[in-house]
């Protein structure tokens, strides 16, 4: 995205745009996907869109990386309110499992990222891998300093707990009975999992 300051009326068009992306990627995929259809569903002109985003990729980066925020950001607020490690664990995975079972676009959408259409768009792409591991291990830091989780090396353990996110919503985002199983369980076994590695 392009660095500078937006008022009220830009984060608006922001929105709308990140949320045709998301629709439209999900739906579609990277490459089916065109900005002038973005710019149709967001209802703004092909200018506009690339006054915002200066490319397809660029726009596809903001969309996964306020997925990922959503999810961090509940993490931290939990984390604030004194809940226990496990409980921060499962309250996440639970609402981002929800998120999957409601929303069959977004678990289309991660499954693109975890698992990208050709090896030119996961070159593309892999840095998200290290932006949304860095920020597990900065959670896990602070877990290790207050003594809830047990000492662990932070950015190791971020990939294999991301490894385990990204392993089952690929198998997720499919349409069949396991599918179902796996989004239905999916918050309570990896909360337990993880919890078995990171207890004290």
């Amino acid at each position: 995205m392009i660095e500078r300051t937006f008022d009220m009326a830009d984060t608006l068009v922001l929105e709308r745009i990140v949320e045709a992306g998301r629709k439209l990627f999900a739906r579609q995929g990277f490459h089916a996907t065109g900005m002038r259809d973005i710019a149709k569903l967001a209802q703004v002109s092909i200018g506009s869109l690339y006054h915002y985003f200066r490319s397809k990729d660029e726009l596809f980066l903001a969309v996964v990386r306020r997925a990922f925020a959503e999810r961090l950001s509940q993490a931290r607020e939990l984390m604030g309110q004194g809940l226990p490690a496990p409980e921060v664990l499962r309250q996440v995975l639970t609402a981002y499992f929800a998120q999957l079972a409601q929303e069959p676009e977004t678990a289309q959408l991660l499954s693109r990222v975890w698992a990208p259409e050709d090896p030119a768009l996961w070159r593309k792409f892999s840095g998200l891998w290290e932006e949304h591991a860095r920020a597990i291990a900065a959670l896990l830091e602070e877990g290790m300093q207050t003594g809830a989780i047990r000492p662990v090396h932070p950015l190791l353990t971020a990939y294999a707990l991301l490894g385990m996110a990204a392993a089952v919503t690929l198998r997720a985002a499919h349409k069949d009975e396991l599918a179902e199983e796996l989004r239905r369980r999916g918050a309570e076994e990896l909360a337990d999992l993880a919890w078995r590695a990171l207890r004290p």
